[in-house]
């Protein structure tokens, strides 16, 4: 255990030294979460914007604790979100020495796979939510873990607490005192006591919810969007027999092809076990999988994962750019992977079956994993949800392997998987953050040195939200729905038809398909007005003539 944690912390401190997640601008939806915390830390005000779609309350308090010694920036809530990351990881590490597997191979790979998962490691660069309540409930579901065996009720409190405070991050954080219930009420016989404690823990832990949403609708208001999860999953149950079951079966392919990719650094341990008639089974599955997925037409969600690194690409972009670039590549390298995970994944699942049987903590996190697959099933796929079911499986999986001999050329090359996505993975979180570096570093020219007003600029999604959002924003006909007024100036992905560019913005990015330039763009025919003064200081600082046309030093 010492090994594999020691190993794992040294491979988490290397990996962020070489992303560098510096940088005080927001990603993805971190400028909705952050404005937050800027409220509660500079102006003692709570208050959640209303793109935000789930309580956000500890993720709130935890990102302000950050923030406290050098005031708000978005490298403190990085930093605070890094430190969830590690206390998932060492979370995740002794839920796997509990299950009694002592080879540190299979506890490093186990770490490994979680932690150089290139959705996970990119995450835990941002101010998201998916790590912040990973974690909890992760810590939620060890200490549960340790009283259901122990007994003592003291520790069970404390899971419960924590499950409050991951249920106080997001809504779904409700499933775990449902999955401990499970799982407890299966240690034996069941007496009215123990369900009365599954009911006290569960009732516990909706009041808290349901208390802070009146508190928060009483208060500051709800935010638009807060009921949004729950909203389409009554839409969906509302849709018919027929529909449900096609968006369920639709998730189901999604979420098989995502797992098989995540859990592959692991569960490459179990191809030496494996017969070959199951092998050539599970593979035979895994090939209808693909199969039927490509006949339906079906699409990744995405939203993090692409074969250009990560994302999401929250800028204007050329016609001729896309999230993937669909090289012949790409597709050859992640249909073989794909394949071979899905295979694998499914002699993962079918051996989790088995070690069910009188195991009331693998109950429960089975129990956990399958409600959190129907909320979203009801409800809408991303590539990062996928990260609820990662460690838990992961744990399933490790516990699947106990006594279960596995080679040496089988570790070297479970480990070697492993490294290579961490490879991929810390290059692309790299790249992630170095081209949106260079994208605020061009809005900070427009902005600072040119004085230009955000309401002329269309910077992108995280911008254009921390600057203009507003819920009653109506689009424009030819303009981003991302809250845009004025689209004199655009930061983008290429040059567009209809401005012409301003400056370029080299990246510094490493892998083959990461964008290597941002593009500060101006609307043709554009002139900024006259009655700026600081515009023309900044123009000629810039190195540009007074008219704002490019000048040579360009």
């Amino acid at each position: 255990m010492t090994r594999a944690l020691l190993v794992s912390l040294s491979a988490f401190v290397v990996a962020i030294a070489v992303i560098n997640p510096t940088g005080d601008f927001p990603l993805n939806d971190d400028w909705s979460y952050g404005s937050a915390v800027k409220g509660l830390v500079e102006q003692g005000v709570y208050r959640l914007s209303d793109w935000t779609a789930m309580p956000l309350l500890t993720q709130v308090m935890w990102g302000s604790l950050f923030c406290l010694p050098r005031g708000f920036s978005f490298t403190a809530l990085r930093l605070s979100t890094l430190t969830m990351s590690l206390l998932a990881l060492v979370c995740l590490l002794l839920m796997i020495r509990r299950t009694g597997e002592s080879r540190p191979s299979i506890l490093l790979a186990g770490g490994l796979c979680l932690l150089f998962d290139p959705v996970w490691l990119g995450l835990s660069n941002t101010f998201m939510t998916d790590v912040h309540f990973i974690a909890l409930a992760l810590l939620s579901l060890h200490l549960l873990a340790i009283g259901m065996e122990s007994g003592r009720l003291s520790t069970l409190a404390l899971g419960i607490a924590s499950a409050v405070l991951a249920t106080l991050i997001r809504q779904v954080g409700i499933l775990i005192p449902v999955g401990f219930g499970l799982g407890y009420l299966t240690r034996h016989r069941p007496r009215p006591r123990d369900l009365l404690l599954a009911l006290i823990f569960l009732s516990l832990t909706v009041a808290a919810y349901v208390l802070y949403s009146l508190l928060l609708a009483s208060g500051p208001g709800l935010p638009a969007a807060y009921n949004a999860h729950f909203d389409r999953i009554v839409a969906t149950l509302g849709s018919g027999l027929p529909a449900i079951l096609g968006l369920v079966g639709q998730n189901l392919l999604t979420t098989l092809i995502y797992l098989g990719l995540f859990m592959l650094p692991l569960n490459l341990l179990l191809l030496g076990s494996m017969s070959r008639p199951r092998l050539a089974l599970f593979f035979s599955v895994s090939l209808a999988v693909l199969v039927l997925f490509n006949l339906l037409n079906l699409t990744l969600p995405g939203n993090i994962l692409t074969d250009r690194g990560l994302g999401p690409f929250t800028l204007a972009r050329p016609e001729d750019f896309s999230s993937f670039s669909g090289s012949l590549v790409s597709r050859a390298v992640f249909g073989g992977l794909a394949f071979l995970g899905i295979g694998l994944l499914l002699e993962s699942l079918r051996r989790i079956a088995r070690s069910l049987h009188g195991n009331a903590v693998s109950v429960m996190l089975v129990a956990f994993l399958a409600c959190y697959f129907l909320s979203f099933c009801l409800s809408r796929q991303f590539d990062r949800y996928m990260l609820g079911y990662l460690p838990l499986l992961v744990v399933l999986t490790v516990q699947a392997l106990r006594g279960i001999k596995v080679r040496a050329w089988n570790r070297s090359v479970a480990l070697t998987c492993a490294g290579l996505y961490g490879l991929f993975s810390v290059a692309a979180t790299h790249d992630y953050l170095a081209w949106n570096r260079a994208r605020w570093h061009a809005l900070d020219h427009l902005t600072e040195e040119l004085a230009v007003s955000p309401a002329e600029i269309d910077g992108g999604f995280e911008f254009n939200g921390w600057h203009g959002f507003s819920h009653e924003y109506q689009r424009a006909p030819g303009r981003s729905w991302w809250w845009v007024e004025d689209d004199a100036y655009k930061v983008a992905l290429g040059p567009l038809p209809g401005y012409d560019t301003f400056k370029e913005y080299p990246t510094g990015t490493w892998l083959p398909g990461s964008v290597r330039r941002v593009y500060l763009l101006r609307k043709s025919g554009f002139r900024p007005p006259d009655d700026n003064p600081l515009r023309h200081v900044a123009a000629a600082t810039a190195g540009l003539g007074p008219s704002g046309e490019t000048g040579a030093g360009r």
